[in-house]
């Protein structure tokens, strides 16, 4: 592990890994020591998934088609984002390329060290947050960004040692203007609620050649396995789910790289059917 001095800032390079919030002061003071909230940092690319920690768990989801308005506005309360990471005049910027609950607030912060841990101050918005390491910068991490043109999705998908992290937006985008629990609140129909929600983040941990979703925005997707696997020289394969919950091979153009691809292929990944 490299040096480091107490309240100086981090090189980009040395935020490789996964990082857990142990502590979010807003700008009122309130403080949230309960709410799970994990980030996968890459080289650049990242993704980030905030859950209260009194979060309702529905048991036996297939999709979200088996869920109550009241468990879709649940949802809705959660934040998950991916993108890739700047660092720009000494100050962190966390684009957002996907984001689960749209905001028109810029998203940037400066961090320094104390002692392992990371304090963010933000910029645009008043609050800190400090951030424990769970693994080491230094593993071998990649990403790839992907591209779904029938369905006009995007995704990213980012591991760092066993952790990875997997984002996919909806078909169209949300208006940034207004909470996504309002929106959903003021959908015309429960399809449309939804629709609203079809945006995963999920994270998850990489055992042998099984990548098992954890935690995610759609709950089920959790204890899924993910099993990315190559689709000749420009394609990724993803284990995913159809509308009405049943398993299935997802085909995503690759549109960006960084690192190896060979660190994000499952060794007994999916096939093509």
């Amino acid at each position: 592990m490299l040096d480091r001095v107490a309240y100086s800032s981090p090189a980009l390079a040395e935020l490789t890994g996964a990082w857990h919030r142990s502590l979010l002061v807003d700008g009122d003071g309130r403080r949230d020591v309960t709410s799970t909230v994990t980030w996968v940092q890459g080289a650049t690319r990242y993704a980030d998934l905030r859950q209260a920690a009194d979060r309702p768990h529905p048991r036996g989801s297939r999709s979200l088609r088996d869920l109550t308005f009241g468990q879709l506005l649940d949802l809705a309360q959660q934040e998950g984002f991916a993108g890739q990471l700047h660092h720009a005049e000494g100050a962190f910027h966390w684009s957002r390329g996907i984001d689960f609950a749209p905001t028109c607030v810029p998203d940037a912060g400066l961090l320094t060290w104390r002692g392992p841990m990371l304090v963010e101050k933000g910029l645009h918005a008043p609050y800190i947050e400090h951030w424990r390491p769970g693994t080491t910068a230094g593993a071998p991490c990649a990403a790839v960004e992907l591209a779904d043109p029938v369905r006009g999705s995007v995704a990213l998908l980012v591991r760092t040692g066993s952790w990875f992290g997997y984002a996919r937006s909806r078909p169209e985008p949300l208006p940034a203007h207004a909470p996504l629990a309002e929106l959903v609140a003021g959908a015309a129909h429960l399809g449309r609620a939804r629709e609203m929600l079809d945006c995963e983040v999920s994270l998850g941990r990489v055992v042998g050649h099984r990548w098992t979703v954890e935690r995610s925005t759609l709950p089920h997707r959790v204890g899924r396995s993910l099993a990315p696997g190559p689709d000749g020289s420009a394609g990724l394969l993803l284990g995913d789910t159809d509308p009405k919950g049943a398993p299935h091979v997802r085909r995503w153009e690759i549109t960006a790289v960084e690192g190896a691809l060979d660190v994000l292929s499952s060794i007994s990944g999916v096939t093509g059917t």
